[in-house]
C-alpha cells in the first residue's frame, strides 16, 4: 500500500543544502532500499562505491515509513537500487521529494522466476498482496546470483570506466556463492521433503530452493497477507499443520511472534524467528553469504532438534 509522506519545506531545504559526506568523495554513491541489496552492491562494487541503505536493518522493508533524512540520502546518491514489484511503494515519494534529476534508478528483480503471481481480478481486500509476484526472493541463492548480476549491470551503466573491476568482483562473488550454495544444500539435505509453515509468504523461495514442502492448506499462518489471523484461523492452521506433519514454523520479528509460537506449540513443532533483513542488526550477518549462513544454520539446527525429539 502506498504510504504518502509529507516533509516540512524548511527542513527539506536544509537537508538538500547539507554537505556531501566525506566518506562518499571520489566513489560512486550507491543507495539501496534494504540491507541485503546494499550488501550485494558492496560485494560487486568493492572500494569503487560508497553504499548506504534506507530501511533500517531488522525492519520489514514492506512496511517502512521513510524519515526526512532519507530525502538527503536520495538527493546525494548517483545510483538507487530497489527490489521492485511494489515492495517499496514508499520509495517513490522519497525519490520525488529528493529532486535529484541525475539519479539512476534500477530494480533488481529482472530475470528472477517469480512465484505467487495472483490470477484473476485483485484488490486490496485480499490483503497486502503483490500483484506482480512475490518479492521475498532473497533466500534463494540462485536468485542471489541474479540480483548480483543485475547490480553489476547497474554499476557499469552508472560508472562504465570501472567495468573490468566490477566484473572481477562479480566473478569472485559468484564463485564464493556457488561453494556456499553447495554447502547449504548439503546441510539441509537430510530434511528435504519436510513441511515448513511460515507466518507470512516470505519463505516460498527458500522452500523451493532447498526442497521443503509448503503444506497446502495452509500456505501461511496468515489468512490474508498483512492481516493478523483470527483465533479461528489459528486453530484451523494448527489442525491442518498436524495433518500435514509440519516440522518447523518460521516467523519474523516484525510480526507478532507469539502467534507463530502458539501455532508451533499446537502442532508440536519448533518455531524459529528469523529476520529477512538482518544484515547489520545481527553481528553474524555481515553480507549476503553470511546472511544465508545464519538462516540455513538456524533452520537446520531447529529441524535437527525436531527430528531428535520425534525419535
Amino acid at each position: 500500500m502506498l504510504k504518502k509522506i509529507k516533509f516540512a519545506p524548511l527542513l527539506l531545504a536544509a537537508l538538500l543544502c547539507a554537505a556531501v559526506p566525506g566518506a562518499w568523495a571520489g566513489r560512486l554513491r550507491v543507495l539501496a532500499t534494504t540491507d541485503y541489496i546494499a550488501a550485494l552492491a558492496k560485494a560487486v562494487g568493492g572500494d569503487k562505491v560508497s553504499v548506504d541503505y534506507l530501511s533500517p536493518a531488522g525492519f520489514d522493508a514492506d512496511g517502512y515509513s521513510p524519515r526526512p533524512q532519507d530525502i538527503f540520502k536520495v538527493h546525494q546518491a548517483q545510483l538507487f537500487l530497489m527490489i521492485g514489484l511494489n515492495l517499496e511503494d514508499w520509495a517513490r515519494d522519497v525519490v520525488d521529494a529528493a529532486n535529484n534529476p541525475h539519479l539512476i534508478k534500477a530494480q533488481i528483480y529482472h530475470g528472477i522466476k517469480l512465484l505467487d503471481k495472483p490470477t484473476g481480478p485483485i484488490n486490496y481486500s485480499f490483503g497486502d498482496i503483490h500483484p506482480y509476484g512475490n518479492p521475498h526472493f532473497q533466500t534463494d541463492p540462485e536468485d542471489g546470483g541474479i540480483m548480483a548480476k543485475n547490480i553489476y549491470k547497474a554499476l557499469v551503466y552508472a560508472d562504465p570506466s570501472n567495468q573490468a573491476y566490477y566484473a572481477k568482483n562479480l566473478a569472485d562473488f559468484e564463485a564464493r556463492l556457488t561453494k556456499a550454495e553447495a554447502r547449504w544444500k548439503a546441510e539441509l539435505a537430510p530434511y528435504k521433503g519436510e513441511a515448513i509453515l511460515p507466518y507470512h509468504e516470505s519463505w516460498h523461495y527458500f522452500a523451493e530452493a532447498f526442497g521443503f514442502v509448503d503444506p497446502n492448506p495452509p500456505f501461511t499462518i496468515e489468512e490474508k497477507p498483512g492481516f493478523v489471523p483470527s483465533p479461528r484461523r489459528i486453530e484451523d492452521v494448527i489442525q491442518d499443520g498436524k495433518a500435514a506433519h509440519v516440522k518447523l514454523v518460521i516467523t519474523e520479528p516484525y510480526y507478532d511472534v507469539s502467534i507463530g509460537q502458539a501455532v508451533a506449540k499446537g502442532i508440536g513443532a519448533p518455531c524459529v524467528v528469523i529476520s529477512l533483513y538482518g544484515i547489520g542488526a545481527n553481528p553474524k550477518e555481515t553480507g549476503y553469504i553470511s546472511m544465508m549462513n545464519y538462516i540455513v544454520g538456524k533452520v537446520a539446527r531447529a529441524l535437527k532438534e525436531s527430528a531428535a525429539h520425534a525419535g
